[in-house]
């Protein structure tokens, strides 16, 4: 499953701290049972600033365990940030069991449908994943991992929907050991 969380984040001054609050964040919620990568990205382009976190989680179930609700899992610990935020969803997807890799100098697709059928412009075939939990914004959304060469033809399918992410953080793994 990937867990998702779309955030418009709409206060200038604020914004380096609440980066280096989500950096230890990441690793917190690397270190509980059922979360096995994470990564963020921010959308190209756009004013505030736009960002997408993955995870790849193994069921919804890791968001009733003690681990993550002692950790201060979904939204508790960065509840002085919440002012700030234009947008805060939590989406909860099948369809993948690990965030796709998407490495520096690749871009990230991003678009939420009503059917997994929709017609999407790239030669890539996309990630359909169904939302199961959480905030449920949408009943579908498509992943696609592009090169930097595909950014234009993304920019502008992404002007009439979805969006195009470019990667803000490198992809992170649970610690092992």
């Amino acid at each position: 499953m990937i867990y998702m969380v779309d955030h418009i984040f709409a206060n200038p001054q604020t914004e380096p701290a609440w980066h280096a609050w989500y950096a230890d964040y990441l690793h917190k919620l690397l270190a509980v049972p059922g979360f096995g990568s994470a990564q963020r990205f921010k959308a190209a382009d756009e004013t505030p600033p736009r960002f997408l976190a993955m995870y790849a989680v193994q069921s919804a179930a890791v968001y009733d365990s003690p681990a993550y609700k002692n950790m201060g899992g979904g939204g508790s610990q960065s509840v002085r940030f919440h002012g700030d935020y234009q947008l805060w969803t939590r989406n909860l997807f099948e369809g993948a069991d690990e965030v796709p890799m998407v490495n520096a100098g690749q871009w990230i697709y991003a678009l939420d449908s009503d059917s997994p059928q929709r017609k999407l412009p790239f030669a890539q075939t996309p990630l359909w994943l169904t939302s199961v939990g959480l905030h449920r914004t949408t009943p579908y959304r498509a992943i696609v991992v592009l090169k930097a060469s595909d950014l234009e033809a993304a920019k502008t399918a992404a002007a009439g929907a979805g969006r195009v992410y470019a990667p803000f953080t490198p992809r992170m793994t649970k610690p092992h050991g």
